[in-house]
């Protein structure tokens, strides 16, 4: 069953003003990295004062990932926890916060589903990724729900200047392919792309124990157009990705033994921007996006045959219309405006929620540069129709010590909207508030020398208002309620050294998530966890290492759910690739080259050591 929510129209003047990197002396920068996520105006990220994390499409290529999650799991502080392989829920603890507690977006549209699960981290490849933006700390003050550990905006490829297309093919352990190609063109103010890809894995069996696999397959595809009407910009992008995926769980009819179950899955995001310029001062984009999440499983519901089979769907619609308003030389305004309309519906053993929801906000940013001190300010007011108004902000100070030290301090406010399945699902609640929070972080980022980087961080963020499932003795059926807390405090430290032909990278988090009232730890998230890459180029060859250590995590048994914790791993891993002759590439990369056998999550396997191999083409002519 498909529902559609129609976006709101909006009336406005449009103008804009040409943005650029500059430096602290105001002098453009050409080919320094671009975030626009940390205040959602483009910023240099060596300027930003909010903890930020920039992830290059090379820094992917050489990773040697097949998804998002694999990628974030290879820097300290994003830990990842996987149901069993490919395909498999996939949650990602941002700083230590829940895994529904971090939004993600792809272009700048947010993915998370309404029923609270978390963002589908396991149904996004990296055959179009242009960089991964991943800002730590709450940013509800921009974003809204869910922005309490962080934000991660996953940008895809856009078209350049002249005519480019090519092609991939690629294969690997547990019957595992992945093959696509992409077009793109691009004259003048247009440009046009399109891509496409198809992955396939038989994968291993996703609990252990079990002798059947879990196996997936996954289509995606992404399109992406852009041009200048009558001084006016348009854009337009869209990316999908839909399959199969095969898990196992309890069977719900007698002997509730394990067995093999398989749902099929979609994901879009459409986005359409409207921008140009009266005032060279001011900047006004339009934004209507609409996103679409489905699951729906295949096995008919064995408690009632005729019943259609499980299912769990959402829809948002967006629109979003930002000003961005250039105060003098040294001070940038941002006001906007936000308006959605998100539908949840679903169907699980018999019973379900068929769910309407409209949130409204409108947000401020003052982004003020002079000098060595940058300060930026937001704030936000929600008014969410289940439970009413929300106010959030954030503040973030940098002031350059030195030419070559930054102190950086930031403080803020982030909340999670209780999703419609905690209101209407088992145990529904329609009476709950948000799960809210209150983020301080001190920050040194030094300059060791022309390239080399030293950061260091200490963070702490407390979370009220959790939601938690209980059983009273005036519902012996139990309900979801606000009851818990949750504390999360740490330490940071990050270094970075950059040369012409090689560069490496070393990432150290020492965190403690914890329940304030009972001193136990959160689950399936370590203390510890270090992270190294070294990636080193030398004109047709490139290639990469990377390792990760993690201490243990605490979980439940999968089968009795009685605490247990996992002893910790190594990961290590090597990636190679080589330019060829006339447009080809060829790549390979050996994962889990230690072969170690662990869990991120209790219960469920993980891939052993596993070989890729990836044949490239690229052509293109001016």
């Amino acid at each position: 069953m498909r529902y559609f929510i129609a976006a709101s129209a909006a009336l406005a003047l449009l103008a804009a003003f040409p943005v650029f990197a500059q430096d602290d002396n105001g002098v453009t920068t050409l080919g320094a990295p671009i975030t626009v996520t940390a205040t959602r105006t483009p910023l240099i990220a060596d300027h930003e004062v909010a903890p930020v994390i920039v992830i290059t499409a090379q820094q992917i290529q050489l990773s040697g990932a097949q998804s998002i999650a694999q990628v974030l799991q290879q820097y300290a502080g994003l830990d990842i926890a996987s149901n069993g392989g490919p395909g498999q829920p996939t949650s990602l603890f941002l700083r230590g916060t829940n895994s529904n507690q971090t939004l993600v977006m792809i272009n700048g549209v947010k993915i998370n589903p309404a029923d609270g699960s978390g963002a589908p981290l396991a149904n996004i490849h990296l055959s179009d990724i242009e960089r991964i933006e991943i800002v730590k700390g709450p940013r509800a003050a921009l974003y809204g729900s869910d922005a309490i550990g962080g934000v991660i905006n996953i940008i895809t490829r856009q078209a350049s200047a002249g005519t480019h297309y090519g092609a991939h093919a690629g294969a690997g352990r547990y019957a595992t392919y992945d093959n696509g190609g992409h077009f793109d063109y691009g004259r003048g103010d247009s440009a046009f792309g399109v891509s496409a890809s198809n992955y396939h894995t038989d994968g291993f069996p996703a609990v252990a124990g079990t002798p059947w696999d879990s196996g997936n397959t996954d289509r995606m595809w992404n399109a992406h157009a852009n041009t200048v009407l009558a001084g006016v910009s348009l854009g337009l992008k869209h990316w999908q990705s839909s399959g199969n995926t095969q898990y196992t769980q309890f069977a719900s009819m007698p002997p509730f033994a394990l067995a093999p179950f398989d749902e099929n899955y979609g994901n879009q995001v459409t986005s359409l921007d409207v921008t140009g310029h009266f005032l060279p001062d001011w900047r006004s984009n339009l934004n209507l996006s609409h996103m679409l999440d489905e699951i729906d499983q295949l096995q008919a519901d064995p408690f009632n045959a005729q019943q259609a089979p499980d299912f769990v769907h959402t829809q948002r619609n967006v629109v979003d219309w930002q000003n961005d308003l250039a105060v003098g030389e040294f001070q940038l305004f941002t006001v906007g405006l936000y308006s959605e309309a998100q539908h949840a519906s679903a169907l699980s053993f018999g019973s379900g929620f068929d769910q309407t929801d409209h949130i409204n906000a409108l947000y401020a940013e003052d982004d003020i540069h002079a000098g060595p001190y940058r300060l930026v300010i937001a704030g936000r007011d929600t008014h969410d129709q289940a439970f009413g108004n929300h106010l959030t902000w954030n503040a973030d100070y940098g002031y350059d010590l030195t030419a070559a030290t930054r102190f950086t301090a930031g403080a803020g406010t982030g909340f999670r909207a209780p999703s419609a399945n905690e209101r209407f699902g088992f145990g529904g609640n329609p009476n709950l508030k948000p799960e809210t929070s209150q983020n301080l972080e001190f920050g040194l980022r030094q300059k060791i020398s022309a390239n080399q980087t030293l950061t260091l961080s200490a963070f702490r963020n407390n979370l009220d208002n959790l939601i938690q499932f209980v059983v009273t003795p005036s519902n012996l059926n139990g309900e979801n309620q606000n009851i818990a807390r949750a504390r999360v405090h740490g330490l940071e430290a990050g270094y970075t050294f950059t040369a012409r032909t090689w560069s490496w990278r070393t990432d150290l988090i020492f965190q403690k998530p914890e329940n304030p009232d009972t001193g136990s730890l959160l689950l399936r998230r370590a203390e510890r966890t270090l992270t190294t890459t070294l990636d080193w180029h030398e004109d047709a060859t490139s290639f990469g290492v990377h390792l990760i250590a993690t201490g243990p995590r605490s979980d439940l048994d999968f089968n009795t759910a009685t605490p247990v914790a996992d002893a910790g791993y190594v990961l290590a891993g090597v990636t190679a690739r080589r330019e060829l002759s006339h447009g080809f590439v060829i790549s390979a990369s050996l994962e889990n080259l230690l072969d170690t056998h662990y869990q991120t999550a209790s219960g469920y396997n993980t891939a052993g050591r596993s070989v890729f191999i990836r044949l490239e083409y690229q052509s293109g002519q001016d």
